[in-house]
């Protein structure tokens, strides 16, 4: 170390009141602050030297304290949530895309483009379950399957879908039906 390192701090080789406040890598130029505020820097490669002088201090107004500034303007408190507000945003979205996504694939029976029919008041509904067939249906409510389907003419006995509703003729209706049927002919043939 050598004797005279104690006189390389910038106490003793700068005048009074002067600062180093930054260093520009690029161009190798030292920047000092004055006592006053102005801004100064040295040769290019020199840490000390010649100073030249290279901007003014900023001189505030008498009225300036009264004029809201960037510095002094108090932030609304969505400013200050802004990245949380957006992360909730995202988190609210991916949970409607995903509630949408499970209600479509759910699949009732209005979805599927079908609606479901009213049954007239001469029949009653029924609602298909797993493993149900046409003949089995109309044997358990003892109708005929030709009265079934009459009544549902929309139906496939090759692909009934569980949890469709159907419309099943009363035992009553087909009775009249039939008992009606030879005053019609009868009426017709007078």
């Amino acid at each position: 170390m050598s004797r005279f390192s104690h006189y390389d701090t910038d106490e003793e080789r700068l005048p009074e009141g002067m600062e180093r406040v930054g260093y520009d890598a690029d161009e190798q130029v030292y920047t000092f602050r004055d006592a006053d505020g102005s801004y100064w820097e040295s040769a290019p490669g020199n840490q000390y030297g010649r100073l030249t002088k290279v901007g003014e201090s900023r001189i505030p107004e008498d009225h300036e304290p009264f004029i809201v500034s960037e510095q002094n303007k108090k932030l609304s408190w969505r400013n200050e949530m802004r990245p949380f507000l957006n992360f909730m945003m995202l988190i609210g979205l991916c949970l409607f895309g995903m509630f949408w996504f499970f209600h479509i694939s759910g699949g009732t029976p209005a979805e599927e483009g079908m609606p479901l029919p009213d049954c007239p008041g001469t029949t009653t509904p029924y609602w298909i379950k797993s493993g149900d067939t046409c003949w089995e249906i109309a044997k358990s409510h003892s109708i005929s399957v030709d009265d079934l389907l009459k009544e549902n003419a929309e139906i496939s006995c090759d692909a009934l879908k569980p949890e469709h509703r159907i419309c099943l003729p009363n035992k009553g209706t087909k009775d009249m039906e039939t008992s009606d049927e030879p005053k019609g002919k009868a009426e017709k043939e007078a």
